[in-house]
């Protein structure tokens, strides 16, 4: 596994593409690998990016306990897909998978939303390098991994797999749908998908400053500059047909931040909260889970 994850690329909080350096895209390219020779060199992996979204983690650590939180829609739609499992089941503990979660930022914000009755296994699923980093930031409810399945092993049963912007940054988003998919975790939630409405994937270059990636400013000791690197906007008929073969989608929420726009395609974004058929659910209903954008 740890020779897959290591093609893995993590899905860094970037503000919204609306800021994509070059507006709407219009080259595009034949695979991933012909896309990164025109990219960064490490693209992804580059030890400043990581080190950026190590140190504005921290920053961010300090900010939660000083100020209000800021729930932004993204986080909501996070927050509402933690709660499903506990309603579910009135548990006093839910076991969270965080594919692609960087340093740990989406469980700092939810555990400063939910109260601290409720105790999490947290899991994240990154890169050798980002894992390296992130690892002092261990707790007894939040751990790092390279390896999927020895997250899935760790925490047993999954309540929910949350995923945020990942699909677009990977070598191969299909095979990392599928292993998503493979975890049989109870619930599913697809946060800042961005997909092509035409059957095709399409496969182009996002640009963003290093200021933009984590949350928060760019640390002191780092220049501002533009990165670029492989993003891919995958077939949205494929991506739900895989989705629903074996999960049924509850709510659609809008979110439009995990894409922009390529020329010649129909990109669209939004967020998926999924659950698992034949998992019976007793708490809110679908109507009132429900978002028409």
């Amino acid at each position: 596994m740890r020779n897959i994850i290591k093609e893995f690329i993590p899905p860094i909080i970037f503000k919204r593409f609306r800021k994509h350096g070059s507006g709407v895209v219009d080259k595009k390219y034949s695979s991933y690998q012909e896309a990164l020779k025109y990219s960064d060199r490490n693209a992804y992996e580059e030890e400043e990016l990581i080190e950026v979204i190590f140190k504005k983690t921290k920053a961010f650590l300090q900010t939660l306990k000083i100020k209000p939180i800021a729930v932004s829609e993204t986080a909501a739609f996070s927050l509402l897909a933690a709660l499903n499992p506990v309603i579910e089941r009135k548990a006093e503990r839910i076991n969270v998978l965080d594919f692609g979660g960087a340093c740990g930022a989406h469980y700092f914000h939810l555990r400063a939303l939910i109260d601290e009755s409720l105790k999490m296994n947290w899991a994240v699923v990154e890169t050798p390098t980002m894992v390296k980093y992130a690892k002092e930031l261990e707790s007894d409810e939040l751990t790092f991994f390279d390896d999927f399945k020895e997250a899935c092993n760790k925490l047993k049963n999954i309540d929910l797999l949350h995923t945020s912007g990942t699909l677009q940054c990977v070598d191969n988003p299909g095979k990392y749908l599928d292993l998503i998919l493979s975890s049989d975790a109870k619930w599913i939630l697809f946060n800042r998908v961005g997909v092509n409405k035409i059957d095709r994937d399409v496969i182009t270059i996002h640009t963003s400053k290093l200021s933009w990636n984590g949350i928060g400013e760019l640390p002191e000791g780092h220049t501002d500059r533009w990165l670029k690197y492989p993003f891919i906007f995958s077939s949205e008929k494929r991506f739900l047909n895989s989705l629903q073969n074996k999960y049924e989608i509850v709510a659609k929420f809008s979110d439009r931040s995990g894409m922009y726009d390529v020329k010649g395609e129909d990109i669209t974004g939004y967020a998926l909260l999924s659950r698992l058929k034949n998992n019976e659910f007793v708490g809110l209903s679908e109507e009132h889970l429900k978002f028409q954008s």
